[in-house]
């Protein structure tokens, strides 16, 4: 049982520092996708606008899901996410990435 309160925990804290951790970076993504700080700084508001939005309709949404199942493709639609986002090469690509995950929490 103590692996899967592991995996839970480390699942949160991937997902809780994700949403924010672009701040950091903005320096980096603006001059790899040729695009203003400001225009970067977007990224996380868009983000945050998103999650807060979507959280109560989607829990509302799925409340008669399985748990467990609702779960796994939340995370797998999070991987995937960031895995379009490390890759992007536009700022429209990262953006609608970081969308896709932001609506699916």
């Amino acid at each position: 049982m103590w692996w899967r309160i592991a995996l839970l925990a480390v699942g949160t804290f991937a997902i809780g520092t994700d949403g924010f951790i672009v701040a950091g970076v903005l320096q980096d993504i603006s001059r790899q996708l040729d695009v203003s700080v400001a225009a970067a700084g977007q990224l996380v508001t868009v983000f945050a606008a998103i999650y807060a939005i979507s959280s109560p309709v989607v829990a509302s949404l799925t409340a008669s899901l399985p748990r467990r199942r609702l779960l796994l493709v939340a995370l797998s639609v999070f991987v995937v996410g960031n895995g379009v986002a490390a890759w992007a090469e536009s700022y429209t690509m990262l953006r609608t990435a970081r969308r896709m995950y932001a609506e699916q929490r």
